[in-house]
């Protein structure tokens, strides 16, 4: 896993715990307001103006994201349709934006699997994070969630760039590496 991928992992422990990470909410009419925030049940927002304030939650109906900052980097959520998700906005993170932009839904599990040894009656639990990647190009209303074989799955979604083509077969470009292949796409297969 790429260490900007671990960074995320460890930022979404963090953000999921405490209101007292300042914050930028973002409204769909382009306008924002600084505050504090988190993210909680996954694609909800609690964010508050000042420390003193309780928070309002917030959804993908009239806020179009969050930044995060305090950090190496600002980290920034944007809510985005996906195709075979259109009631309800994913709360995503923005990975790398351009003619085609990247997102990542980064999902923390719990699992308790039974102990190892038959007189210990504790179940032990196992935490592990899946990466769930998604492109949208500008034009587009609905997310593409990248699914599937690697090749099969890119060459679908960006298969007019034969560059891009030679970095997979040449193993350039894979699951671990997906900022570089769509940085590469935005930069050397678009007509901009």
């Amino acid at each position: 896993m790429n260490n900007y991928l671990f960074s995320t992992l460890i930022l979404l422990s963090f953000l999921g715990n405490s209101q007292t990470q300042e914050a930028t909410l973002h409204f769909n009419d382009g306008t924002s307001i600084e505050g504090y925030g988190l993210i909680f049940q996954e694609y909800k927002i609690k964010f508050r103006a000042s420390l003193e304030d309780e928070p309002d939650v917030w959804d993908g109906t009239i806020v179009s994201g969050i930044t995060f900052h305090g950090f190496e980097y600002d980290v920034e959520f944007g809510y985005v349709y996906a195709k075979n998700h259109e009631r309800y906005p994913l709360l995503l993170e923005v990975l790398t934006e351009g003619e085609v932009t990247l997102y990542a839904n980064v999902i923390n599990k719990t699992v308790f699997s039974p102990p190892l040894d038959g007189d210990i009656p504790l179940t032990i639990p196992h935490s592990f994070s899946k990466v769930k990647y998604y492109v949208k190009r500008e034009q587009e209303k609905l997310a593409t969630k990248l699914k599937g074989r690697f090749k099969k799955c890119i060459i679908a979604y960006f298969g007019e760039c034969s560059g891009l083509i030679k970095g997979i077969d040449n193993h350039e470009f894979r699951w671990a590496t997906m900022i570089d292949l769509v940085n590469y796409y935005n930069d050397f297969c678009t007509d901009e």
